[in-house]
């Protein structure tokens, strides 16, 4: 679970649009969902992250987002 709670940022998994962050805004995401989150361009952003726990489970840290990627929020 995402909580942004200042700032502004953006979340986005793999193969959709990236979504807007603005405090409040909550994110649940799914087990094996690969995305990324970060602050918007003219931005900061600060969150909360929560795992929960469950059998099996682990956070992964994946490769970084390309400015490529990052420039296509809007």
């Amino acid at each position: 679970m995402l909580i942004c709670t200042a700032g502004e940022g953006w979340y986005q998994e793999e193969g959709k649009e990236a979504v807007s962050l603005t405090p409040g805004t909550v994110i649940n995401i799914r087990p094996e969902v690969k995305h990324w989150h970060g602050a918007k361009k003219d931005s900061w952003f600060s969150h909360i992250a929560l795992e929960v726990p469950g059998t099996d489970c682990r956070n992964e840290w994946c490769e970084p987002v390309s400015e490529e990627e990052y420039g296509k929020c809007s």
